[in-house]
């Protein structure tokens, strides 16, 4: 029945993030303070969290009312990058991602949260037919995580990527994140909000600097986040 329940909150988180948006990121959402703080389901009031990459390494976090706080993050710019594998938009974003990281290596943490589960249409059958077997959905898993490790490789991509499929006992930390950013509210024109990828930028104390729907003119967010930096060193 847990297993379930679980699976049911995967395909919330599934339709939530169907559709790219055609936003380009060029002006970045400023967050809303109070949709960000407002209720949101007994079971997604965790504070505290701690999250498996498909690399077997773990990453320790606490929520706040002004964002996110990662272990390591002290001191840096850290940007939470929302996407999934069959995203047409995401490669190229990841990879201009990773290349900010080279530019600003003491000074910007990346942590990719993949919420697309390439075998979601093996474990939605499993479920059906009641075989959803705790060793079925880890040999699940693993063929999971290994896709997304081959796809780190081949474009490149040096930082801790999440699973939502891997953290199935960590989904109110995914589903608080859309929450908190209104990522499944229109933005613009849009049917959907937010669209893939999804960015959220935080400060040196975990404070949200801003979001970012869809992609970004290279040259204008790295000077963004270069302000940022400056502003930041300033301020501390």
């Amino acid at each position: 029945m847990k297993l379930i329940r679980i699976f049911a909150a995967i395909m919330l988180l599934m339709s939530l993030g169907h559709a790219e948006n055609a936003t380009t990121g060029k002006k970045l959402l400023k967050p809303d303070s109070k949709k960000q703080t407002r209720k949101l389901p007994a079971w997604m009031l965790q504070d505290e969290f701690t999250v498996s990459t498909v690399d077997g390494k773990r990453i320790h976090l606490l929520s706040t009312k002004k964002g996110y706080t990662f272990d390591d993050g002290e001191g840096k710019i850290t940007l939470l990058v929302v996407w999934k594998m069959d995203c047409k938009s995401c490669p190229k974003w990841l990879e201009e991602i990773e290349a900010l990281q080279k530019a600003f290596p003491d000074k910007i943490k990346v942590v990719a949260l993949e919420i697309g589960n390439t075998q979601k249409k093996q474990l939605e059958k499993l479920v059906k037919q009641k075989k959803a077997t705790k060793q079925a959905t880890k040999k699940i898993i693993e063929k999971n995580e290994s896709a997304i490790r081959v796809f780190a490789k081949k474009h490149h991509l040096n930082f801790p990527i999440i699973s939502v499929l891997s953290n199935q006992g960590n989904l109110a930390f995914t589903m608080q994140t859309l929450y908190k950013y209104q990522f499944y509210k229109p933005r613009g024109k849009a049917k959907r909000g937010g669209g893939l990828p999804f960015t959220v930028v935080f400060g040196y104390e975990g404070q949200t600097a801003g979001i970012t729907a869809g992609i970004s003119d290279k040259k204008a967010y790295k000077a963004y986040i270069k302000k940022l930096i400056t502003h930041y060193d300033k301020t501390n």
